[in-house]
């Protein structure tokens, strides 16, 4: 198990290591590169039991994303960090030296889980063996996305399920893996499209991405995520 895997499982307080039973708070940072309001809502669940979960950290890849205000509103550190534009023949090295910097963070602040929260950006193989639970077969590693998988993986999931000739739009809460939205999925829930214009259609999709983190937040803490929703479970 890798090092900010293992820190979900034991944790030391002073100098005795405890169960995971005994362990007071989860902490967890959020990845997010645009307006925040699903940061801000997870945030929000976390203020309201601090005495199990805790957010020390968000990121941002982008200068001037929305999030940035939520953080500072929130009294939350958020951290800038964009990749650098080069060459392509250095994008790779650009990006992975971006991902040391936010692991670095991570594990300054002991963080055990990620959410990301319209975070535009694949995170590396190698950054996310750091997140492995073998216990539970999956990354903690948590991403929301505006259609029902495996339907519009990728951006503007939104406009494509709106434009789809279907008759539902749905959200999919699920584990990050190596691919694009590919994951295991968590969480899924539809809802009817007909009549609704494109910005209602987003209003309606975001209210349930909202839900369907905290319903998951909610097993996390109670420690039912891995009966419910992995294969090891």
């Amino acid at each position: 198990m890798t090092a900010l895997a293992k820190s979900a499982s034991t944790a030391r307080i002073g100098g005795r290591t405890l169960a995971p039973d005994r362990i007071p708070v989860i902490r967890a940072a959020i990845l997010a590169s645009g307006n925040g309001s699903n940061a801000e809502n997870i945030v929000c669940y976390a203020e309201e039991n601090s005495d199990r979960i805790s957010i020390p950290l968000i990121a941002t890849d982008r200068r001037g994303a929305g999030v940035i205000r939520r953080a500072e509103k929130l009294g939350i550190p958020c951290a800038i960090l964009p990749v650098e534009t080069v060459a392509a023949a250095d994008r790779a090295a650009a990006r992975q030296a971006q991902e040391d910097k936010l692991l670095s963070l991570l594990k300054a602040e002991n963080v055990q889980w990620l959410f990301l929260a319209g975070y535009m950006r694949l995170l590396s193989p190698a950054f996310l063996q750091h997140f492995y639970d073998p216990a539970a077969g999956v990354n903690r590693v948590v991403n929301v996305h505006p259609a029902l998988l495996p339907a519009f993986p990728g951006k503007d999931a939104y406009r494509q399920s709106y434009d789809a000739d279907t008759t539902e739009g749905g959200i999919t809460l699920h584990f990050v893996d190596d691919g694009m939205d590919t994951g295991p999925v968590i969480l899924q829930k539809s809802f009817p499209k007909a009549g609704l214009s494109f910005d209602d259609f987003c209003t309606a999709g975001r209210v349930i991405e909202h839900a369907l983190y905290r319903e998951f937040l909610e097993s996390l803490l109670d420690g039912s995520w891995r009966t419910k929703y992995t294969r090891k479970g």
